[in-house]
């Protein structure tokens, strides 16, 4: 466990040096503090009018968003809230978004449009086993789900 916390430390204080920020989560980053755009383990980049204020990893989101498991359309979903995401990398005001990733083949990209009405505890990315994630919702049908979820963009 200790190796693990080490590891997190040495990934996020280099992150931080790489993108000359200072690492303390406030700010121009959010999301460890960094925007690492392409960086090895980026699973998550949010965008606020075309610029990148905050990427995560996996292991980034364990550590700075609480994980919850929901069942949805009779799966168990586990992984980070889309509100808590949103708040952790400093998205206060929203009104819509669009999550893009990938289609169900992996070979096009997708997207959804969802509105800041919409989305309430229930809607998560959950954390796939290949260590990627997926938009789920009770109320988003199951075909509009994003998965290979790479980018939240708000206008």
């Amino acid at each position: 466990m200790l190796v693990l916390v080490l590891a997190l430390v040495l990934a996020a204080y280099g992150c931080s040096d790489a993108a000359g920020g200072d690492g303390d989560g406030s700010g121009d980053g959010g999301g460890g503090g960094t925007v690492t755009s392409g960086a090895p383990g980026v699973v998550l980049t949010v965008f606020v009018a075309d610029e990148a204020i905050a990427t995560w990893t996996v292991e980034s989101l364990r550590a700075e968003v609480e994980f919850v498991t929901l069942t949805i359309d009779g799966d168990e979903q586990s992984g980070p809230r889309v509100l808590d995401v949103l708040a952790a990398s400093g998205v206060a005001d929203w009104e819509t978004a669009e999550v893009l990733g990938k289609g169900e083949g992996r070979s096009f990209d997708v997207g959804v449009t969802i509105s800041a009405s919409d989305v309430d505890e229930g809607w998560l990315f959950d954390v796939t086993n290949r260590g990627t994630l997926k938009l789920a919702a009770e109320g988003l049908p199951r075909d509009r789900w994003v998965r290979d979820a790479g980018e939240i963009r708000i206008p």
